[in-house]
């Protein structure tokens, strides 16, 4: 077995067709096809098998992508271990950061840094926290903050912060008039979303199950500018993080406490356990510093849902 072959299964089974992998890792079809039949034979297991909508993974095939994403970023972590080097810091450092919060907290970290560090390629990449996990496990992002609850076996944990959604409506709204919301009050309403993969969908449909209750969906994005916009526009309501709103106002829109319950969540940052570049330990230093961290505060906490 060797890395090559861990590379092409594991991208053929990310992309979902075997073209789509070879047109990916730039190498011929056959070339990747050969390369899991030879893994196959090696293993004694049949690990995909073909459709016509892409590719499926038998049960052998899933224990084995989840067994070689990790062996990926290990290896990945080595090489970049052998590369890194004494004097100045250069290179790119991948930072994963959920777009709710990313302005929030690292705008400040994210300037210092590059003002400290000129020659380091600073790559952000606005992740769920869903989506966050499958790319820090492939090794595609090195450091991120994420809402707790996360993997505390694979990673090390620095809570910083919780943080409770807020409702958000257009000044037209029937409620933008109040000065707290009772949670019943949202059933009814029609949500602008996230994306599946962003957890804050997930307090929501948690707070709705207490009163037997599914959100009534109008519209979702990935980006936050264009939620804001469905929610002026009066698409429908939506629910964010307090902090973005301490220091921040936006016209046309209203910004209200949501009780019974009160939903919150704790954020943190998260590294994989084990080998970290000298560019990927400098911005955890100074994110520890600019968000006020102790040394040696590595605790993960459960998202909650309070009355």
């Amino acid at each position: 077995m060797d890395i090559r072959a861990l590379r092409y299964f594991t991208e053929v089974v990310q992309l979902n067709g075997f073209s789509r992998a070879a047109e990916s890792l730039c190498v011929t079809q056959p070339a990747i096809s050969r390369s899991i039949l030879k893994l196959e034979d090696e293993l004694g297991f049949t690990l995909l098998t073909r459709e016509t909508d892409g590719v499926k993974l038998t049960d052998e095939g899933a224990i084995l992508f989840d067994h070689a994403t990790r062996i990926l970023a290990q290896f990945h972590c080595m090489n970049k271990a052998l590369q890194d080097k004494s004097g100045p810091l250069t290179g790119t450092l991948n930072v994963g950061l959920p777009p709710v919060i990313a302005s929030t907290y690292f705008a400040d970290i994210i300037m210092a840094f590059s003002s400290l560090h000129p020659q380091v390629e600073l790559k952000i990449f606005e992740l769920g926290t869903k989506q966050m996990l499958d790319a820090m496990t492939e090794g595609s992002v090195e450091t991120a903050a994420v809402m707790l609850p996360f993997d505390n076996n694979i990673f090390d944990l620095q809570r910083f912060t919780t943080n409770r959604l807020m409702l958000l409506v257009n000044e037209q709204h029937p409620l933008a008039a109040k000065k707290q919301v009772l949670f019943t009050e949202l059933l009814d309403q029609k949500f602008v979303f996230f994306s599946e993969d962003f957890r804050i969908n997930d307090l929501i449909r948690s707070a709705c199950g207490i009163y037997h209750s599914k959100p009534i969906v109008a519209g979702r994005s990935n980006h936050l500018d264009l939620i804001i916009a469905m929610v002026s526009a009066g698409v429908g309501i939506t629910l964010l993080p307090d902090s973005m709103w301490r220091n921040r106002r936006i016209d046309g829109l209203a910004i209200i406490p949501v009780i019974s319950p009160v939903l919150s969540y704790d954020l943190a940052l998260a590294n994989v356990k084990g080998y970290q570049s000298r560019s990927c330990r400098a911005w955890n230093a100074l994110a520890r510093e600019k968000l006020g961290i102790g040394q040696g505060n590595n605790a993960q906490l459960t998202e909650s849902i309070t009355e």
